[in-house]
């Protein structure tokens, strides 16, 4: 059924809504063979347009390119354009882009979490514990080793090989609020076990040696009492 001037100008504003709104995913490519056209996926927050030119060997075919637009909400179900998105770029991209379609626009928390800690790390103590009220994967981030880390580092400047040791056995975060009497406690008395932790080995080494050598210095006077 053929639209009406007023339906195609409904339908050209709804694409150029589409179109305009934050783009999430774009990729360009050739069809498979035969049709070889070239299509562009655009993933927005809006929805998905999908482009494509015909390849045509004609010289006298006049071929325009074509577009179409789908609602965010309406992507999931229509097999026409994930089937074209499949058929060009694979599946993998057709459920990226259905996953993309159906989620929230919450794209922050989806961040990969050494990138949300790599951000959370620029923040004050005080959005850092913010943040981790305002969702679960927030709050992982935040109570990740390797944030509490850094911001141990952004306070302190530097890491001795006994807080290091001490960390290990705690948690950086813990570290960082205990008070810097007990703190220091706690890492002179975490240098003294790791120094007589040393005296130790060096001891069993020294023992080992010396009972190595009593052997060798046994078994050669046996031999020289045997010659």
């Amino acid at each position: 059924m053929e639209q009406t001037p007023q339906q195609r100008k409904e339908e050209q504003k709804r694409r150029r809504f589409i179109a305009d709104a934050w783009v999430l995913f774009e990729k360009t490519g050739q069809a498979p063979a035969p049709s070889k056209d070239y299509c562009q996926l655009l993933v927005t927050t809006e929805g998905v347009i999908w482009r494509w030119w015909r390849i045509s060997l004609r010289r006298t075919a006049v071929v325009y390119p074509g577009e179409w637009a789908v609602d965010r909400d309406d992507v999931e179900h229509d097999e026409r354009l994930l089937g074209e998105v499949e058929r060009t770029f694979g599946s993998d991209v057709r459920d990226q882009v259905v996953h993309l379609s159906t989620r929230s626009n919450d794209f922050l928390s989806k961040l990969p979490q050494k990138l949300l800690v790599k951000i959370a790390s620029y923040l004050t103590l005080e959005d850092v514990i913010a943040m981790a009220h305002c969702s679960k994967a927030f709050r992982r981030c935040c109570l990740t080793d390797s944030l509490w880390r850094n911001i141990f580092l952004q306070h302190h400047k530097m890491i001795s090989p006994e807080l290091e040791q001490l960390a290990a056995q705690h948690s950086w975060r813990k570290i960082f609020f205990t008070d810097k009497l007990r703190l220091q406690m706690l890492v002179s008395r975490q240098r003294s076990q790791m120094a007589i932790k040393r005296n130790n080995e060096n001891t069993d080494k020294i023992e080992v040696e010396g009972a190595s050598a009593a052997t060798n210095g046994a078994g050669h006077q046996v031999a020289v009492e045997e010659s």
